[in-house]
């Protein structure tokens, strides 16, 4: 049996007072390839942010995390339960992943395997707004395809 998962991303700001870790950040940025995930690409208009949130390897990276790690239920296997999941998340000022819900349902089983996807993520860079970090929702979306 063949799975297919396709994999977009959208996003919306929300704006935090915090503790700068710029600097701290720009280290990382080098090690670790971290890349910025864009909603907008290639002078799409007026951004909200300085610079996007930022994740290892970039879009790259979250879809080898996904093809890497995703489990097909088998009992979804065995019911032919197939569809599109998305889960919403924050990527707050330090980085970490928060607010995991998932906003289009499937089915359970599904649910829960994209949910535990995203808790898997690594660490991301905060996106920049005048200068200043600030937390970022992004959505995630599975295709679960038999």
């Amino acid at each position: 049996m063949k799975k297919i998962i396709l994999i977009s991303f959208t996003l919306l700001c929300f704006v935090s007072h915090s503790f700068s870790q710029v600097d701290n950040n720009e280290k990382l940025i080098t090690e670790k390839n971290y890349q910025e995930i864009k909603l907008i690409e290639n002078g799409g208009g007026f951004s909200l942010v300085e610079r996007w949130a930022m994740y290892p390897d970039g879009k790259q990276g979250i879809n080898n995390l996904i093809s890497n790690n995703l489990v097909y239920p088998k009992k979804a296997i065995k019911k032919k339960i197939e569809g599109l999941v998305t889960v919403k998340y924050i990527v707050q000022i330090d980085g970490t992943i928060t607010d995991i819900k998932v906003i289009r349902k499937v089915h359970p089983l599904l649910d829960n395997e994209a949910v535990r996807i995203i808790k898997l993520m690594d660490k991301w860079i905060p996106a920049i707004q005048r200068g200043k970090p600030v937390k970022t929702a992004y959505n995630q979306e599975f295709n679960f395809k038999l």
